[in-house]
């Protein structure tokens, strides 16, 4: 889990390390054009929007049956995106522009590696030293009195997610939780509350009257700590042999828990 933690905000660092680097991509191609008195950012942001869209539209196409409305289907906060069809349609666009401006084939190049380049040696740079996250050795409480080891779930796909009655995402995404882990018996779903007293728990979760399998009780907030998870809610996924396999900070929508489960699955098949 990698973020950055202003006051109570946490924001995912992938996406903002992906802005610096266009920005920083875009500069670049820009210095190179002034020398032709030519211009390529039009051309560049073509060709990063079009990607975006084309990649978003695809997500939406193979998670369609998880959207309710075309307003859904529009908000891409979830970043919700194919990868796969972003990184064809930016290769199809790139090829499309130099063809159509050969003068300023050298900008559109130098725009373009520079920002494929940085990104990949920025992520590289805050990833380095970092091990494989796993399942870790923590025993919370239950809401019964009892404790859990988390290592227990080790042996079956297991999806934790850091929530609080407090934090409206969280309660916006309890639901959408809820009726995954009725539709997916094959998954735990361990939801995780931070540092609210059991009283405070149980009581909310009355009110919501959700068939909630495991909820656990976190009052030192270790979780966010050995994971430097600092904002809620945050979900991590983790395979049958205890790897985190994905993870993401925010509220869940579903089609991005969609995508993460495929993507849970995928891992067990492909071991």
């Amino acid at each position: 889990m990698i973020a950055i933690n202003l006051g109570p905000l946490a924001l995912p660092v992938p996406p903002l390390l992906l802005l610096f680097s266009v920005v920083v991509g875009l500069i670049v191609a820009a210095l190179e054009a002034k020398k032709q008195h030519r211009a390529v950012t039009d051309q560049l942001l073509t060709v990063l929007l079009a990607s975006l869209v084309f990649g978003r539209i695809v997500f939406v196409l193979r998670f369609s049956q998880s959207y309710d409305s075309l307003w859904q289907m529009l908000d891409f906060r979830d970043r919700g995106f194919d990868l796969s069809a972003t990184l064809l349609a930016a290769s199809v666009m790139l090829m499309l522009q130099l063809k159509r401006y050969p003068q300023q084939r050298k900008a559109l190049l130098s725009g373009t590696l520079t920002t494929v380049l940085l990104f990949a040696v920025l992520m590289t740079v805050v990833t380095s030293g970092r091990q494989q996250a796993q399942l870790p050795d923590i025993t919370l409480a239950r809401l019964d009195g009892g404790q859990t080891n988390l290592q227990q779930n080790k042996g079956q796909l297991t999806v934790v997610n850091l929530w609080a009655s407090w934090c409206p995402p969280c309660r916006r995404e309890m639901p959408l939780l809820a009726r995954a882990g009725q539709n997916n018996p094959d998954i735990q779903f361990v939801l995780v509350n931070q540092q609210e007293s059991a009283d405070t728990v149980k009581q909310y979760l009355t009110t919501l009257r959700l068939p909630l399998s495991q909820v656990l009780l976190d009052n030192r907030g270790q979780l966010p700590q050995h994971f430097g998870a600092y904002g809620l809610p945050v979900t991590l996924y983790f395979d049958q042999r205890g790897q985190l396999v994905s993870s993401h900070m925010g509220e869940l929508s579903d089609a991005t828990l969609a995508a993460a489960l495929a993507k849970l699955r995928n891992s067990q098949a492909a071991d």
